[in-house]
């Protein structure tokens, strides 16, 4: 099962409303990947994708957390850093043969869980913050 983007997922700020979009196709991405069977070094760049996505759109949300000086930004500077080093761990297992695909796929589901709780609960409380001063 994949992650639909749903209205209720939005913040209300479009370019990051923009970006969790991609995000969403960026998890699903690696589940695909791993469904259809593609290779290892295929499941690998699914996961690098999401990896290099998740880098820019972390810095765009951390970036206006900075300008606009929103006072929960090391919070939630920290939960980007824990989905990204978690990831990593996992393309790092399966690259050292730790892991199984199948293994990639719930972890892939694992972080489209969270991130769908992250725009929810973490993201929403920012962009709330934020809202009539992102332009």
């Amino acid at each position: 099962m994949y992650t639909e983007w749903k209205p209720e997922m939005s913040v209300g700020i479009g370019v990051i409303d923009v970006q969790h979009r991609k995000m969403v196709r960026n998890i699903n991405e690696i589940s695909e990947a791993v469904d259809v069977l593609k290779s290892n070094d295929e499941i690998i760049a699914a996961i690098g994708l999401f990896e290099t996505y998740s880098h820019e759109h972390f810095k765009t949300e951390e970036d206006y957390m900075a300008i606009y000086r929103y006072p929960e930004y090391l919070l939630h500077q920290k939960d980007h850093i824990r989905i990204l080093d978690d990831m990593k761990l996992v393309k790092e297992k399966f690259k050292l043969g730790q892991i199984s695909a199948k293994e990639v796929h719930e972890e892939s589901r694992k972080v489209a869980d969270w991130f769908e709780g992250h725009m929810k609960n973490i993201d929403s409380k920012m962009a709330t913050f934020l809202r009539g001063k992102v332009r």
